[in-house]
């Protein structure tokens, strides 16, 4: 297989691919399995990172979604097999599925600053989830983000960062 894809770099890229259409499975415990073996990938090509945030197909430097670095991917596996999971996976009807993305959401985060900032989009969102353990994980998420150094806050989600810490602060005392 390593002739196949080309390196080691080219396999996570394929792994990635695989555990993303995992990540789209009718039931939810191989949706939560993938989503957790997601967060412990070390390297990815940020190609693969970035078009799991975004449903619009993202073209690859060699122009066609259905290779990595030059060579033709299996039929079945592309760039589209990544495409929005995160999106997906963040409007999960089930909440053990969103707190699980959204760890992994911030896991990743400290592969690439551009996805990094991507995916904040996608974590302030989360802040709004009506399940208080999605909005823990959230928040966890966002420290663990400013922990790996990968974490820039834009203003316009300041106010938003805020009124959840307020909120969370007030339900502890009672």
């Amino acid at each position: 297989m390593r002739e196949e894809l080309g390196g080691d770099g080219d396999q996570m890229d394929w792994v990635i691919l695989h555990l993303s259409s995992m990540a789209r499975d009718m039931c939810t415990e191989v949706r939560i399995e993938a989503f957790n073996a997601l967060a412990k990938i070390q390297r990815v090509s940020e190609g693969v990172l970035l078009q799991s945030l975004s449903k619009k197909i993202i073209k690859t430097n060699t122009g066609s979604a259905s290779s990595i670095k030059g060579k033709k991917l299996p039929p079945k596996l592309s760039f589209r097999c990544a495409a929005g999971i995160f999106a997906q996976g963040v409007q999960d009807e089930f909440n053990q599925v969103r707190t699980v993305a959204c760890k992994t959401l911030g896991a990743l985060a400290k592969l690439s600053n551009q996805y990094a900032q991507k995916a904040l989009d996608l974590l302030m969102d989360m802040m709004n989830d009506d399940t208080e353990a999605v909005r823990r994980q959230t928040l966890q998420t966002l420290f663990d983000m400013s922990t790996y150094g990968c974490l820039s806050m834009q203003e316009k989600h300041m106010h938003m960062v805020l009124i959840i810490n307020i909120m969370y602060l007030v339900s502890l005392a009672y």
